[in-house]
């Protein structure tokens, strides 16, 4: 007699981990449906276990939205903190002063993360806060501040281009962390093959990205992404190195 298969988890197994990880995101499931492309009254099936456990490309859509693998969805993410914990006066915390000389003290890359508006015309910040996430899938993520005026056009377009500066733009990186609206005034770009906008002249390397799920976070937004394009750096370049609240690069001894 042949092995029998192991079984999959059940429907209402699996409606239980999705929505542990959709509360542990803090995202409805009206929105993760949107985000997902499926429809609200098919999220709300599987949260009961009304329908049988997905797979195909139900599977690959739900995976991709919630940002993980699809053999890492029947894994129910590690609990955090709650909203209260965070927001609670009796919780201790460092004053703001001292967090940012905390966090200097980590050298970072600088990066413009650009994207366009419902007009079509370039948004953009400055952000040293860019990390990878996951190789399989290919995700990263930026935080963002919430006041920040490029935040509504990246969601409106759910697409966006993280540039890595090349070394010396020093400038250009001070001018897209304020809120000047004619901070893309003589700033060379060109449109990916999505048509998000490139700052290929001052950058040594860039990523194209797709939105697959948003984190509420204190006062930034944390949006992670897929990478579905981009172009590494050639051999040679430099880039602009963020250091204890200074932009540097890199020296024959290290940074300069």
């Amino acid at each position: 007699m042949g092995r029998r298969r192991a079984q999959p988890p059940s429907s209402a197994e699996f409606g239980a981990a999705l929505d542990q990880r959709l509360r542990h995101l803090g995202v409805t499931p009206a929105a993760f449906a949107e985000r997902a492309g499926l429809s609200v009254s098919h999220v709300y099936q599987l949260l009961r276990g009304d329908r049988s456990d997905p797979r195909g490309t139900t599977l690959r859509k739900i995976a991709a939205a919630l940002g993980v693998s699809e053999t890492q969805l029947a894994t129910p993410p590690l609990p955090g903190p709650s909203a209260a914990d965070e927001s609670s006066p009796s919780a201790e915390a460092i004053d703001r002063a001292s967090f940012f000389a905390l966090m200097s003290a980590f050298p970072t890359g600088v990066t413009i993360v650009s994207t366009l508006d419902e007009l079509g015309q370039p948004r953009g910040l400055t952000c040293t806060m860019t990390c990878s996430v996951s190789a399989d899938p290919p995700l990263l993520l930026v935080c963002i501040d919430k006041k920040s005026n490029t935040l509504p056009a990246l969601r409106h377009s759910r697409r966006f281009v993280v540039n890595y500066l090349r070394a010396a733009r020093v400038e250009l990186a001070n001018r897209f962390a304020t809120h000047s609206p004619g901070k893309w005034t003589d700033v060379a770009w060109k449109p990916t093959r999505h048509g998000m906008p490139c700052l290929h002249a001052d950058s040594l390397a860039y990523a194209e990205c797709r939105v697959v799920n948003e984190i509420d976070s204190g006062d930034h937004v944390i949006v992670v992404a897929r990478v579905e394009g981009g172009q590494p750096p050639a051999p040679g370049t430099q880039p602009l190195i963020y250091f204890r609240r200074t932009y540097a690069t890199f020296g024959p001894g290290g940074t300069s």
